[in-house]
Order: structure tokens, then sequence, then C-alpha cells
């Protein structure tokens, strides 16, 4: 099974790198919307950039068929996940500034459509939370051992050498694994699928009054 107590128990050993990683992405939000009302040149630029390329992958995802475009962004935030903890063994470095920079774009989508006012933030809440509420958990899971890998080259496991301690953490990512794909593939399903008719949704309402 994919969700099994051995799933669920691994994941609880290593809440305290999953609430890490929580923290650096929440640190990226603020940044972010610190530097829309601050102007902060290099944030702003590095959102904008990011969300011409979101802009762009929306496009294609969304210019074929269902199925494919679940495809699709099943498969960019599936490597996506692999990438942010495999880069992990870089001392964890670029982990967080993986987490620092999705955060921000986060805050800075969050920024542009906040000053649409109420319709702006509910077109934040009907386009973001649906699916995120399962792709950001995969998301800081995937970071959370990235993390534990560049913690623990320095500092190895209790009575383990450095090779013990690697080998160890990615049994345990692999073992959570198969549960951030199904994470990944409903959030994907959703995003295609149910996020876009919410938004048709929202925008009738609108109209109606």
């Amino acid at each position: 099974m994919i969700i099994n107590h051995r799933v669920l128990r691994i994941l609880y050993e290593n809440l305290n790198w999953i609430v890490l990683s929580l923290l650096f992405f929440i640190f990226g939000i603020i940044a972010s919307l610190l530097a829309f009302g601050g102007g902060n040149n290099l944030i702003l630029e590095l959102t904008k950039s990011q969300q011409q390329l979101l802009e762009q992958m929306a496009e294609i995802i969304f210019s074929g068929s269902p199925l494919t475009g679940i495809f699709i962004l099943f498969l960019n935030n599936f490597f996506a996940s692999l990438q942010i903890m495999f880069f992990g063994i870089l001392l964890g470095i670029p982990t967080l500034l993986s987490l620092f920079a999705n955060g921000a774009i986060l805050g800075g989508v969050a920024a542009n459509l906040g000053d649409g006012g109420i319709a702006g933030l509910s077109l934040l809440v009907l386009g973001i939370l649906p699916h995120g509420i399962f792709e950001i958990p995969a998301f800081l899971s995937s970071a959370a051992f990235g993390l534990k890998i560049g913690f623990h080259l320095v500092f190895p496991l209790p009575q383990k050498k450095r090779w013990e301690s690697l080998r160890i953490i990615w049994k345990e990512f692999f073992t959570v694994f198969p549960f951030i794909v199904l994470l990944l593939i409903i959030a994907a399903i959703i995003e295609v699928l149910v996020t876009p008719a919410l938004i048709q949704l929202f925008f009738n309402q609108v109209q109606i009054y």
C-alpha cells in the first residue's frame, strides 16, 4: 500500500525537517510580499521571471487535452520533487534556495492578485488552494529529505558513517516517495480539471451580480 504505518512513521520522525522546509517556504512568501511593498528589485525580478515561465507552462498544459495536461504537469512536479531532494547532497543549499524561490513566487502571485481586492484574493484561493493542499505537502516532504541529507553529510547520524547516513536517508525517502507521487497525481488532476471550472464558476457569479 502507498499509505501505511511505515510511511506515516517516517514522515512523523522527519516532522522537524518538514517544518523547517515550511519555514523557509514561508520566509520566501513573506520576503516576496515585502519586496512588492518596498520595491526590492532582486526579488521582484526573480518572481516576475519565474511567473512568466509559469505562464508559458500553463499555456502548454491547458492548450491540449486534459489528459495530456495532467501528464505534463505531473511529470514537471515529479522531476522537481526528485531534484529538490537529490540536490540536497550539495549540503542542502540548492534545496534551501528552491524553497525560498518557490515561496517567493507564490508571494508574488499573491501580491499581484491581492491588488485586485476581494476578487483577486478569491482567485488566489480558487486557483491555488484546491491543488496546493496536495502539491505543497509533497514539495515540502521532498525538500525535507534534501535538507536532512545536506545536514547529515556534515554531521552523520549517531554512530553512523557519512555513506551509511546517506543510504539510510535515501531509503527513507524512497519509502515515502510513492505517497509523494500520489499527492502529485491528485494535485495535477485537480489543477487541470477542477481549478479552471472553479475559476469559471467564479467569473460567472461575478457577471451575474
